[in-house]
């Protein structure tokens, strides 16, 4: 085999000399000199130029080029009528715009606005959903109580009471010793719901402590023990006072400071 041979372009068909060691540099690939496009070199790979010439593949019309087969395909359409020229059809062909070129028809789906009408409906029944399964969380906050209040009288649910012991405020207090049992004392005091809203009773916690702010004694106290009795009323309205009295072992001399916090 000659150091240099010959190979086609199967993209414009063009004929080129190739070095034997420069296709196997490139392992068979090759770069065409005329469009520059890159090929296997050896799939027309020959030592004389006119085999290619002779064997060249003769491909159909290119339907992006402005020139057609100089020999057009003859075709008789009945034995009355003459030889139609298959030119004149293939030029029809040609006129018509390939279907990829022809403009793009929006695609409107059906019952669009239905579809959007029914994401909103769900979208807002999830929510509901959702609202009402953290109703005791969100009734706790006083912008969003009002509105809850109107969707559980829609939907018929029950809002839990409204909490917030911060509310909940002192009014007065009084420590002393109790007057009929010895080594006790008597402790009076009074506190308000400043709520907008009625609350659920709240705990009543009585710390003590020395005069190093330590701790000496602590207990919590629910609505019927400071109140000594059941409460006549399942919530505190809103601005209601309340006077209670609690009895307790005197803790000694040691505890010189009292602290009431509702919880």
């Amino acid at each position: 085999m000659n150091n240099s041979m010959y190979t086609q372009c199967p993209h414009c068909q063009h004929v080129q000399s190739v070095e034997i060691r420069a296709l196997s540099a490139g392992r068979g690939q090759l770069h065409c000199d005329e469009c520059g496009r890159d090929f296997d070199a050896l799939e027309r790979l020959v030592e004389d130029r006119r085999e290619l010439q002779a064997t060249a593949p003769q491909g159909g019309p290119d339907l992006f080029s402005s020139h057609l087969p100089a020999s057009p395909e003859r075709i008789k359409c009945a034995d009355d009528e003459p030889f139609v020229d298959g030119l004149a059809s293939d030029a029809a062909l040609l006129d018509e715009a390939p279907h990829f070129l022809l403009d793009q028809q929006v695609v409107v789906m059906p019952h669009g606005g239905r579809w959007w009408l029914g994401v909103v409906l769900f979208a807002g029944i999830l929510s509901a959903q959702l609202v009402v399964s953290q109703r005791a969380q969100l009734a706790e906050d006083p912008g969003l109580r009002p509105w809850l209040q109107r969707l559980c009288a829609v939907i018929r649910c029950d809002l839990p009471a409204f909490r917030d012991p911060t509310q909940i405020h002192l009014l007065t207090r009084d420590v002393q010793p109790h007057p009929s049992v010895p080594d006790a004392l008597l402790i009076s005091a009074s506190f308000r719901n400043d709520a907008n809203w009625p609350q659920a009773w709240p705990t009543l916690e009585l710390s003590l402590s020395d005069l190093d702010g330590r701790l000496v004694a602590l207990r919590r106290f629910t609505a019927d023990e400071y109140l000594g009795q059941k409460a006549s009323t399942k919530l505190l309205d809103a601005g209601q006072p309340v006077a209670i009295e609690l009895e307790l072992v005197d803790p000694g001399k040691q505890a010189i400071a009292y602290e009431f916090n509702f919880l």
